[in-house]
């Protein structure tokens, strides 16, 4: 299927092309945008997207707008980044019969790259194929419309092949089958509160693989031991708190949903989140309840650890150090090395059990 609509990467060396009307996906809207005429479909904070196209990811977005205009009244689409959720809210504009046509597949892709969702199939080898190509493009200084290019035709390539299954896949399908079988015991704590504890015995040799943290865009590799997909195939919505029992002590990690940087309609939001002012700036949380629980945990712990929770968290973490976003509290110290907490699960899943909105 060709591209019907054409494209433009803000920011790049092409001359921007002109238009009657141009849509601005994901991102933000730059100095161009013509109010009146222009429109804006993006999750970002802050955005212009109109109330009724709000939706999860940025590519949602662009399926709602398809469904809810008759027609294409559009003839241009601008973005101004590269990762899976940009390059499918604007394959979907500018492909939108055969994106129509494979609907839920690329809204679980984009949900995978955004939001670390659970994804199989063809929607995981989407997510997986194009980040892996995010990688050659960093070495070998493609330029961005070239490589949207070469994703659309990944893209394409992926939605009309049969599908076979593919080692990320069964990395996936397998760590979740820990899960199942309780070798990680999952139980909730309350409607939205959910623990994940990894026992001294499934941690062994592994620790180092337990214990990192899923970066933006990473495709699944046997780098990770869990990766936070499996754990949002059950609990997407809720705060998930992962204790690992190591030889030193246990230690803690509070996830938020992956989603709440984004502007997600419909989607539960942790309470005290106050959106950044500007793109790309710090998102505070002031949850007042959260603060008093780190503070009885640190009145309690008598190992060497402090329990760290952060003020917020930023696209570019450097609030979150050393853990990335969406963790908003750890047991981990601020030099990077693991302390080990003293205080045991059960009087700490106590806590969480009380823990209100």
């Amino acid at each position: 299927m060709t591209q019907e609509i054409d494209f433009y990467i803000e920011g790049s060396p092409d001359q921007q092309p002109s238009s009657v009307r141009t849509l601005y996906v994901d991102g933000t809207a730059g100095n161009g945008f013509r109010k009146g005429i222009d429109g804006e479909l993006s999750h970002w904070r802050p955005n212009k997207t109109e109330e009724r196209y709000k939706a999860g990811t940025s590519t949602e977005i662009c399926f709602r707008y398809l469904q809810l205009n008759k027609g294409i009244d559009y003839d241009l689409v601008i973005n101004n980044h590269l990762d899976v959720d940009g390059v499918l809210s604007v394959f979907v504009l500018t492909h939108p019969q055969v994106a129509l046509k494979h609907m839920d597949v690329l809204k679980d892709a984009a949900g995978a790259g955004d939001f670390w969702a659970w994804a199989e199939g063809k929607a995981l080898k989407v997510f997986q194929e194009l980040s892996l190509f995010f990688r050659e493009v960093k070495a070998v200084k493609m330029s961005l419309r070239e490589a949207y290019h070469q994703c659309f035709a990944l893209v394409l390539k992926i939605l009309d092949d049969p599908h076979k299954a593919t080692e990320a896949e069964q990395i996936l399908k397998s760590q979740y089958r820990l899960i199942e079988d309780g070798t990680i015991i999952r139980e909730e704590l309350s409607q939205r509160i959910v623990s994940y504890h990894v026992p001294q015995k499934t941690l062994l040799g592994k620790e180092e693989k337990y214990l990192r943290t899923a970066k933006f865009n990473e495709p699944v590799s046997q780098r990770l031991a869990f990766w936070p997909q499996v754990r949002n195939r059950r609990d997407a919505q809720k705060m998930h708190l992962v204790s690992y029992e190591t030889e030193i002590g246990m230690h803690y990690d509070l996830y938020l949903p992956a989603y709440c940087w984004a502007d997600t309609k419909g989607l539960w939001q942790p309470p005290g989140l106050i959106p950044p002012i500007r793109t790309e700036g710090m998102q505070i949380m002031r949850w007042d309840n959260l603060s008093k629980l780190v503070a009885e945990l640190n009145a309690q712990e008598q190992g060497r650890c402090h329990w760290n929770l952060f003020p917020g968290f930023d696209f570019a973490n450097t609030i979150n150090n050393p853990r990335d976003f969406p963790v908003i509290l750890s047991t981990f110290n601020t030099r990077s090395s693991v302390k080990g907490s003293k205080i045991p699960l059960e009087p700490v899943k106590d806590l969480f059990r009380l823990l209100e909105d």
